[in-house]
């Protein structure tokens, strides 16, 4: 890559489209001053955290806020204020921080920690997100250096910032202005929107073999909404029958219709089938049940199912864990494409 050449294309690219992004920035930044102060999360509130999720650029996928802000609120109002309060102004290691936080606050993943985290200290703290991962692929950044998954534990966070840090001393030899990750964050995104080759994209969402099952069930429960679908976690239609993620919609002369998934791991399919079989006969408003797994778990189930009834085998669907990311990954996108031509006004 000519860095030059890259450098002055995503300067020019900033004095135009990049304006709204600095001011979307900005405005975040003044909002998080004020409210994750020291002084301002003793007053933190419920109408404070519902502004923050519509002002997180990690939430723009996400069509139905107040689920986001119901879910988030589960965690406890005085567990939020002291998950903050520890993770901003507590001398432990960041690793320890950043998992304290994320375990405590529901539905804040990585993407949307460390976008808060950047703007308490953007000279420290850099977004970990899809986009960026994206970019430092373009950069040349080695695919071992990057974690997979879009959910990342602390240790997985600090190992990152230390990339972040050594790419920021090389690109600051070209540009001062990489000193902020604001910044560098900024040039990531250019890199994986207008970035010279689709490669980079296809390594982040391929080669999944393992996931983290709460992750996904987020995943499911984020692409439902952003495609338009009333979205519930662990749906229980009876006691002892539960499925971990369902879509509903209401459709005219139609009634409602759902779809149901049910996220596996590893290990035995019996009970999962078993499972989704009392789904398909207890709610007839379903009208698919999808296993969500790796390629290797997905043929494991299909080998399984291939016996049973063809009623059955006809009401399952497959959905491999890379196509989620996938299928994540476009759907940003598609909503970038209608925002900028003023079919979708994003928050």
């Amino acid at each position: 890559m000519d860095f030059k050449k890259t450098i002055k294309e995503f300067q020019e690219f900033l004095e135009k489209e990049g304006q709204k992004w600095e001011e979307q920035r900005n405005e975040k930044q003044e909002f998080i001053d004020k409210y994750f102060s020291k002084t301002g999360l003793k007053e933190l509130d419920e109408g404070t955290l519902r502004e923050l999720i519509n002002l997180l650029w990690a939430f723009n996928g996400w069509t139905n806020k107040d689920y986001l802000h119901r879910e988030m609120m589960e965690s406890g109002l005085e567990k939020i204020r002291n998950a903050f309060e520890y993770l901003f102004y507590s001398e432990d290691p960041l690793k320890k921080r950043y998992d304290k936080a994320h375990k405590t606050i529901r539905m804040l993943g990585a993407a949307g920690l460390t976008e808060i985290l950047a703007h308490h200290d953007h000279q420290k703290y850099p977004i970990y997100n899809r986009r960026s991962k994206v970019g430092l692929l373009e950069l040349g950044i080695p695919e071992t250096e990057i974690p997979k998954s879009s959910q990342i534990s602390g240790n997985q966070y600090q190992k990152f910032c230390k990339t972040v840090y050594e790419l920021r001393d090389r690109l600051g030899k070209y540009e001062s202005g990489f000193s902020d990750l604001f910044y560098l964050d900024f040039f990531l995104y250019y890199l994986s929107e207008f970035g010279i080759s689709t490669s980079a994209k296809k390594e982040v969402i391929s080669k999944i073999t393992d996931f983290n099952h709460d992750e996904a069930i987020d995943q499911l429960l984020e692409l439902g909404n952003g495609l338009g679908f009333d979205v519930e976690k662990e749906y229980s239609l009876m006691t002892g029958c539960r499925i971990d993620a369902i879509w509903k919609s209401r459709v005219a002369n139609l009634g409602t219709i759902s779809y149901a998934f049910e996220v596996h791991r590893r290990g035995s399919a019996d009970s999962a089938i078993l499972n989704l079989q009392r789904v398909l006969k207890h709610d007839p408003t379903i009208q698919k049940v999808v296993v969500v797994s790796t390629s290797k778990e997905i043929e494991k189930f299909k080998g399984e199912i291939s016996s049973l009834h063809e009623d059955f085998r006809e009401a399952v669907g497959y959905f491999k864990v890379d196509d989620l990311n996938l299928a994540l990954e476009n759907l940003g996108s598609l909503k970038t494409i209608l925002d900028k031509i003023g079919l979708l006004e994003m928050d």
